[in-house]
């Protein structure tokens, strides 16, 4: 399967590294020109110039995915540089690790800012600029922790991921008339710089990085292949961006070695 994205534009936010920069760099090599966004510029300058050296294209751009204007003026600018807007995807997104009770309250404020206050920016913007295209395809990252409670200590984070997964419907049902597909994924457990700062939490309690590592995906995961990597990731958002998925919409796509099997 060939996915070719030439002469197409997209937007991904929270793309300076880990899964973001995994994603950019899939939809990049098939060909789309890739704005890409982040709350702290100099990783995106960093991602650019490592698409340069593959000879792909690529835009760094600044953008606090909790302020609304900040968003839609990213993809305002793709469109006025390129003339179109073709694919969006809303990856950023932080995490507390806390239960339910000791969770401060500025830190559900953060966690609602950023990862649905983010992603609904970016759902928000990303419908009413491509109407007037009647095609589009966006995706957003929630989490195999938004697909039922955990008792480990993710209750805000897993809340706020949740509710991408019904945002993502919401959104596929406002873009529907419009020719705009509309899907989440849900990652499992990557080793990306934010789950080591989970791990950073077990150390703070004594606990062995590595040991506590392996017993993580040991706990979560029932397909045991090993680590998954950000590209696992993109493949399929790949995917759900290509013509392959035109008929796709709404969905909320488990990857995540089987932790979800809903």
């Amino acid at each position: 399967m060939q996915v070719d994205l030439k002469g197409q534009t997209a937007v991904v936010f929270g793309a300076g590294r880990g899964i973001g920069e995994a994603i950019v760099t899939q939809l990049a090599r098939a060909g789309a020109k890739v704005y890409v966004a982040d709350l702290i510029e100099k990783n995106c300058a960093h991602v650019v110039d490592n698409l340069a050296k593959e000879g792909l294209n690529g835009v760094a751009v600044g953008c606090d995915v909790g302020k609304f204007e900040q968003v839609d003026g990213v993809m305002e600018r793709a469109e006025r540089e390129t003339g179109r807007l073709d694919i969006v995807v809303n990856n950023a997104g932080i995490v507390t690790l806390g239960s339910f009770l000791e969770t401060t309250q500025e830190e559900i404020s953060k966690l609602i800012n950023v990862n649905l206050m983010g992603t609904s920016n970016g759902l928000q913007a990303a419908v009413k600029r491509m109407q007037k295209y009647n095609h589009g395809k966006i995706v957003s990252t929630a989490s195999f922790a938004g697909r039922h409670a955990m008792k480990e200590g993710f209750a805000y984070y897993g809340m706020t991921k949740a509710a991408i997964i019904y945002l993502t419907q919401a959104a596929a049902y406002a873009g529907a008339d419009y020719n705009i597909n509309v899907n989440s994924v849900c990652p499992g457990i990557i080793r990306t710089p934010m789950w080591e700062k989970i791990l950073d939490s077990y150390v703070a309690a004594g606990q062995d990085r590595e040991t506590s590592w392996k017993e993580s995906l040991k706990h979560f995961i029932p397909l045991e292949r090993g680590d998954q990597k950000p590209e696992d990731i993109a493949y399929a958002v790949l995917f759900l961006c290509s013509e392959y998925a035109d008929h796709i919409t709404g969905q909320a796509l488990n990857i995540d070695g089987g932790a979800s099997m809903d």
